[in-house]
């Protein structure tokens, strides 16, 4: 083959490439936007029509000293999403991890980014939050819409995006709190592992790690992948087994971390601060549902419940339906994250934990895809509970 012929054929591979990549950014894009000014409009109408206090007040509106973003168009825009977690990660961003404090539970990499970005706009941290949180999502969306589509094919894929821009909880997608990063850092580690780029696949596990501590729930499913390139044989030893230690490694890291920095270990500020144990997955569950048949749960009790039932369901289609290392991340995460009893909510921010699980969203896009029927019944109630849970959001009311 001659050298122009050569030139015309990687010219054209080029630029089927960024054909491909560019279809699912633009995707997100125009997914983000719609949500963003969907939801940013609605907030706005909830806080006008709703008459509800959202200063500062212990222990009800914790501020941490951090001065409230209410005033002008920033309060506009960014007060009603100065909120909860968001709060805990610019304390860490501003004063760092301090032993007999609740932030210490929260790993660094997006506190450490808050304060960098938040640097560089003049202190401006909250919105340096949403900007991280933002820019994010977008690239999750993507993320995922390119992972779903060579799983479960294009048209799956599709619903499957939107499915996950929708769920109930996904409003903190786009405000300050770390998931959006935590699930783009996890995809990218997928798509690099699969493209057997197995060193840009543990870092990136390794930051997801240093983002939430699900993160370590990434080690197996990378060391299945590097080993099923192997075609399962262990020898010759090479460093491509290394690689998927990362995310495992950086989790302990975070640990030592801790307590090199005299911070109690984590269960005891847990169990302080947070009234958090970790136990068995039934354990919450039945405590759970003595409280809701008691007629004491809160309202977020019930679809917390609901979800955790979801995840056992996503978990048991995924080994049907999905590739093994999906399947197991899916297994992972879902144990880690129903392995807990809270006081007084004992499956507290079970719903929230469960839009980790995206390799799940994959085959409810396939179940969606089956008719209008079911694609109606999984989105009707999603965003009827979005706008409920969103509203509750930046009222200051629990969530989970």
């Amino acid at each position: 083959m001659g050298y122009s012929r050569v030139s015309q054929v990687l010219r054209v591979e080029k630029r089927a490439l960024r054909l491909r990549l560019w279809k699912p950014l633009r995707r997100s894009v125009i997914l983000y936007l719609l949500v963003r000014v969907g939801l940013s409009l609605w907030a706005a109408l909830v806080l006008a029509l709703v008459p509800a206090e959202t200063g500062p007040s212990e222990p009800a509106r914790p501020y941490f000293g951090i001065a409230p973003v209410d005033e002008g168009l920033a309060g506009s825009l960014l007060g009603p999403w100065q909120r909860f977690d968001t709060l805990h990660y610019i304390y860490l961003a501003t004063h760092g991890y301090e032993a007999g404090t609740s932030h210490t539970v929260f790993p660094p990499l997006y506190p450490l980014l808050i304060r960098a970005i938040g640097g560089l706009l003049g202190r401006q941290y909250m919105l340096a939050a949403l900007l991280i949180s933002n820019l994010s999502a977008i690239g999750y969306f993507a993320v995922f819409f390119a992972l779903a589509e060579q799983e479960v094919g294009p048209a799956a894929a599709r619903r499957a995006q939107v499915y996950a821009a929708l769920y109930p909880w996904a409003f903190v997608l786009l405000s300050g709190y770390s998931e959006p990063l935590f699930l783009l850092l996890a995809g990218l580690a997928f798509w690099m592992a699969q493209r057997g780029r197995g060193w840009e696949a543990g870092l990136c596990g390794a930051l997801a790690a240093l983002t939430r501590l699900q993160g370590g729930a990434l080690a197996l499913p990378l060391l299945f992948e590097v080993l099923r390139q192997r075609k399962f044989r262990l020898w010759p030893l090479r460093v491509d087994l290394v690689w998927p230690l990362f995310p495992a490694l950086a989790s302990v890291g975070f640990l030592l971390g801790r307590a090199w920095a005299g911070i109690e270990p984590l269960a005891v500020t847990y169990a302080t601060h947070w009234h958090h144990a970790s136990a068995p997955p039934w354990m919450g569950m039945a405590a759970n549902l003595r409280n809701m048949l008691a007629g004491v749960a809160h309202p977020t009790d019930y679809l917390d419940f609901a979800a955790a039932w979801l995840a056992i369901v996503l978990v048991v289609a995924a080994w049907w339906r999905l590739r093994p290392a999906y399947a197991l991340y899916v297994t992972v995460a879902a144990l880690f994250n129903i392995s807990h009893l809270r006081t007084p909510h004992p499956m507290c921010s079970v719903g929230r934990y469960t839009m980790e699980l995206f390799p799940g969203f994959f085959l409810l896009g396939k179940l969606g895809e089956r008719s209008p029927w079911l694609n109606r019944l999984i989105l009707y109630p999603s965003v009827a509970l979005l706008l409920y849970l969103s509203a509750q959001f930046v009222l200051w009311g629990w969530v989970g």
